[in-house]
């Protein structure tokens, strides 16, 4: 039977959408018109609203329709900051950024805004699907993220939210014929503009945005101060966890990882992967720094960096390294939301002059409950059992935790508080 919520056919007698565990007996969206767009089938869901592919009634263009939930359209702040994307994204224009060509409320009060259909799947879905990947295209595909970040700091925009998920890989041919990744940046939904036509005010005081494993320690502690330098430290997360098997933080809860960020310094990368090379692990290792003082100045010093590292000086994009053996991307399908899954660990190919990190069977584990933060938490890795050998380091381990739980209760309180007074 073909189902009203995601387009798709299910075996007869399914009485919950697999995709979006709605009842099959409830109205759904697809064939429905939002506006001036017949939605046809959806793409990927999220925690603020779904994506559709859908076609302007009179043009015949078919979009990627973003639609904010629908118990979400009574808020007022939150049509404002669900449409902040199509502004932000607007004030960039840069190539790297998704388009959004139109955007709106429909008569029945549904926020939408229209974007381009890309085809290709975001960088979680990419490692996922094609499996060992070459640390050479990762850090071409990073050097675009940096470029369309570049563009959007210089407009005084601060993404925030910046995760694979939010990567989108798409080909294109260049100039000379050669085809190459070409990245665009998803979701500025909770973007901080600081220039001109500010629209800051719309987000809370003092509480933190974005995807907790991947965000910035002044965005848990001090929101008001971030800056551009806050989603380099979300670049550099991405990139330690592609290559690294792990987040640069372990926790089993967000009062757990919030700990680790105020106290903990990640381990430099190359003791996790020595096979690397060092110009890569060098800057992924400045750009976790605690102090934002101490990560790389802007975008550009940080790709700079990373072109050194694999011996690259021009800045043209670079054709995907032909021994990855992986496929072109599929479809738009992958044009979704949520917290990235970890890949294992990387391992050497015979006759390979790079290291690639298999992705494989990747298990993506449950988010963690992240009080007053905008997005989903990303999935955190286990943490190892108390060993039963000891009874004084048993002891030892339970102080020690309880410690940590009360400081990490300290720190939440300072942010309820922050959010209290404003």
């Amino acid at each position: 039977m073909s189902c009203r919520h995601c387009g798709s056919e299910h075996a007869v007698g399914t009485t919950q959408c697999p995709k979006t565990g709605e009842r099959m007996d409830a109205p759904g969206l697809i064939g429905t018109r939002i506006d001036r767009y017949e939605v046809l089938r959806l793409l990927g869901s999220g925690g603020f609203g779904s994506v559709y592919r859908a076609r302007h009634v009179h043009t015949d263009a078919e979009v990627a329709l973003k639609v904010l939930k629908r118990q979400l359209n009574a808020d007022q702040q939150m049509i404002e900051r669900f449409l902040r994307e199509a502004k932000a994204a607007a004030a960039v224009g840069s190539d790297h950024i998704v388009r959004v060509l139109d955007a709106g409320v429909a008569a029945d009060g549904t926020a939408f805004l229209a974007m381009e259909l890309l085809d290709g799947w975001d960088l979680k879905e990419l490692v996922t699907r094609e499996g060992p990947q070459n640390p050479r295209r990762l850090v071409a595909i990073i050097l675009q993220v940096l470029d369309g970040l570049a563009a959007a700091h210089a407009k005084g925009i601060v993404h925030r939210d910046m995760k694979p998920a939010n990567v989108f890989v798409t080909r294109k041919v260049d100039s000379s014929g050669v085809e190459h990744d070409f990245v665009k940046l998803l979701d500025f939904g909770i973007s901080k503009m600081h220039a001109s036509g500010d629209v800051a005010g719309l987000t809370m005081t003092g509480v933190a945005m974005g995807t907790p494993a991947y965000m910035a320690p002044e965005q848990f502690f001090d929101a008001r101060s971030v800056d551009g330098r806050a989603d380099l430290y979300s670049v550099a997360a991405m990139l330690f966890e592609l290559l690294a098997n792990r987040l640069p933080f372990e926790a089993q809860s967000y009062a757990e990882l919030i700990v680790k960020v105020k106290t903990e310094v990640p381990p430099p990368l190359a003791s996790i992967q020595p096979q690397l090379p060092a110009g890569i692990a060098a800057a992924v290792d400045r750009g976790l720094s605690k102090d934002k003082d101490q990560r790389w100045p802007n975008a550009k010093e940080l790709a700079a960096a990373l072109r050194a590292s694999v011996g690259v000086t021009s800045e043209a994009p670079m054709a995907r390294p032909a021994d990855t053996g992986a496929p072109r991307p599929g479809t738009v399908d992958s044009l979704m939301f949520g917290a990235t899954s970890t890949p294992k660990p990387a391992t050497p190919v015979s006759g390979n002059t790079g290291w690639v990190v298999p992705t494989s069977n990747v298990v993506s584990q449950p988010p963690a409950p992240a009080p007053a933060v905008a997005t989903p938490a990303a999935p955190v890795a286990p943490v190892a059992p108390v060993a039963k050998s000891s009874t004084g380091k048993t002891v030892a381990i339970v102080v020690g935790g309880l410690v940590a739980a009360l400081f990490a209760c300290c720190i939440i309180g300072n942010i309820l508080q922050a959010i209290s007074n404003n």
